[in-house]
């Protein structure tokens, strides 16, 4: 008969998880040790393998479940009702909220990803395109004829990326600018062009 799990199973492995991204993110994967994990996480590294077969599987499984849920909730904007302007709004705030809310993981995704191997490094590599996807699609609804030329829009896609992808490196959502701000800001900045920025009284 198989063990059921504890009450405990779901939060003890969560906070694993983001404990160790918090790790990760400051000192780098190859730099952290499972002890490190373990000191993180007040327990001992026995402890930790009964959740994890070791440190590359935290790594997998934090980076596939911080895709999926960026995945998923794109899904969830894009299906909805709103107009092109509308939903690309709701998709920056979404990508920015995420951000600040789980920097850690964001951090780990843009620095760590190399040290898994091919085949789960190909999975997640996958699931970002999806969402490269999903944001060229959601512009190319904001301006039909640039489907003509797709590596334009492929172009003008991760441009968008280059803009809200390092935030992280200095924004602060408790500042003066809030994050539906930086999100308003950064749809009429891509949009609109800088030229063309109010300037705030």
């Amino acid at each position: 008969m198989a063990r059921t799990r504890s009450a405990e199973y779901d939060s003890i492995h969560d906070t694993i998880i983001r404990r160790a991204a918090a790790i990760f993110a400051k000192h780098g994967y190859a730099a952290t040790s499972i002890g490190d994990i373990a000191t993180a996480c007040d327990c001992s590294k026995s402890r930790l393998y009964h959740y994890f077969d070791g440190k590359e599987a935290i790594l997998r499984d934090m980076l596939t479940t911080h895709v999926d849920s960026l995945l998923e909730q794109c899904r969830q904007v894009l299906y909805g009702s709103r107009e092109p302007k509308e939903r690309f709004l709701q998709l920056v705030k979404l990508f920015l909220e995420i951000y600040a809310d789980s920097r850690d993981q964001h951090v780990v995704l843009l620095t760590c990803l190399d040290v898994l191997p091919p085949e789960h490094r190909n999975e997640l590599i996958g699931k970002q395109r999806e969402l490269i996807a999903y944001v060229r699609d959601a512009l190319l609804q904001l301006r039909p004829d640039m489907a003509q030329n797709r590596v334009l829009a492929h172009v003008d896609t991760m441009l968008f990326f280059g803009m809200i992808n390092w935030t992280y490196t200095w924004y602060r959502s408790d500042g003066v600018v809030s994050p539906d701000e930086l999100a308003e800001r950064t749809v009429e900045m891509f949009l609109n062009g800088f030229t063309n920025m109010p300037v705030k009284p």
